[in-house]
């Protein structure tokens, strides 16, 4: 089934219905080509928009944690696990489909083969595009926290505080999925290196996408 329609890449994707054989009972489609498409939007809104909370559907977090190899968590904890916790598992979940492509909590790459190998392909397509300016963005605020806690330490050190230690890790916040989303913004519009972090917040939202069709299943079969 070819699919057209603006994602981040581009592209148009090809996807199949994943079947099963049931004995005595014949082929199931486990996974339609429709619901496939489905998960590739979400997957794109979620990065998008920084890996906020209102964007990681249910459809995309079944999907994650059934096919590519995430525990079971339920969606929460996965969010709160990748995405609102250190910027380390954040980049970890980013590597995963636009880096490396290494499973971000086992460290192999068998999530790649199996069933939806298509669409996991088509995910790892969108994801690395915005893959080097978000890591860009993680990175440099983990640089920044860094001399933070340089800089604390020498004042507390002198001041002779001693209780109050600052998180050894810089910690996703709901400012920098703001920044994320902006970096992500910026990245498609322009497709070229960030040359440093934005420093005013709120930005002003404009949508890129066309909105996703009610019945999505139709749409695609009829076009």
């Amino acid at each position: 089934m070819n699919i057209h329609i603006p994602f981040i890449n581009n592209e148009a994707y090809t996807f199949t219905d994943e079947k099963i054989i049931i004995p005595n009972r014949g082929e199931a489609v486990t996974m339609s080509a429709a619901d496939k498409w489905q998960v590739l939007h979400d997957w794109q809104q979620f990065l998008l928009n920084g890996c906020k909370k209102l964007f990681f559907t249910p459809t995309l977090h079944r999907y994650l944690v059934t096919y590519c190899d995430f525990n079971g968590y339920n969606r929460e904890q996965f969010w709160l696990t990748h995405c609102a916790g250190s910027a380390g598992r954040l980049k970890a979940l980013m590597a995963q489909f636009g880096g490396d492509r290494r499973s971000a909590e086992h460290g192999n790459y068998q999530w790649l083969n199996g069933p939806t190998a298509d669409l996991k392909e088509a995910m790892c397509r969108e994801a690395s595009l915005l893959y080097p300016p978000l890591i860009q963005v993680l990175e440099d605020l983990e640089i920044k926290h860094r001399e933070m806690i340089t800089a604390w330490h020498d004042f507390a050190l002198n001041a002779n505080i001693t209780d109050a230690a600052l998180p050894p890790h810089y910690q996703i916040s709901e400012n920098t999925r703001h920044l994320l989303a902006y970096a992500a913004q910026i990245a498609l519009k322009h497709q070229r290196p960030l040359t440093g972090l934005q420093l005013m917040f709120p930005l002003e939202y404009q949508a890129l996408l066309k909105p996703v069709p009610v019945a999505a299943g139709e749409m695609i079969n009829g076009g």
